[in-house]
């Protein structure tokens, strides 16, 4: 199984299938959290922000708990700047997103690798997703300042 679509239509996923990619994902946002930190430029830091409930559709058909899922929020030199949250899991097209919010815009920022493959982060602003461009600590820095 390697996409959203061959995983919803599959009749041989089971709540192991649904737990291993609920635990790959959290490592994933673990991973893109990381990351972010070591792109910020000096004086910035990153916190961990106010957890999120995943329990999305497939979760609730085999009866797999929800789960805590990592926030994360950038404070530069005068505040509060921007916060990630991840919205789903299960998206038609991807392999998860997280919406980043700052200065009133949002960015969908979606894993568009296979899944269990090593992540492919492209980012779009929400009013025009089809316009992707890689997630790169210069778009970061360039959108975060």
């Amino acid at each position: 199984m390697s996409t959203v679509l061959d995983e919803v239509t599959s009749e041989t996923v089971d709540a192991a299938h649904i737990r291993r990619r609920v635990d790959d994902w959290k490592e994933r946002l673990s991973r893109l959290f990381a990351m972010i930190g070591d792109w910020l430029p000096e004086g910035w830091e990153t916190r961990q922000g106010a957890p999120v409930i995943l329990h999305e559709e497939l979760m609730r058909k085999f009866g797999v708990e929800a789960r805590r899922m990592p926030t994360l929020d950038i404070r530069g030199p005068a505040g509060h700047v921007a916060r990630l949250e991840p919205r789903a899991l299960w998206i038609i097209g991807g392999n998860g997103r997280v919406d980043l919010k700052h200065c009133g815009l949002r960015y969908l920022i979606v894993d568009l690798a296979e899944n269990f493959e090593a992540p492919d982060w492209q980012v779009a602003r929400a009013e025009r997703r089809c316009e992707r461009e890689a997630f790169t600590r210069d778009w970061l820095r360039r959108v975060v300042r």
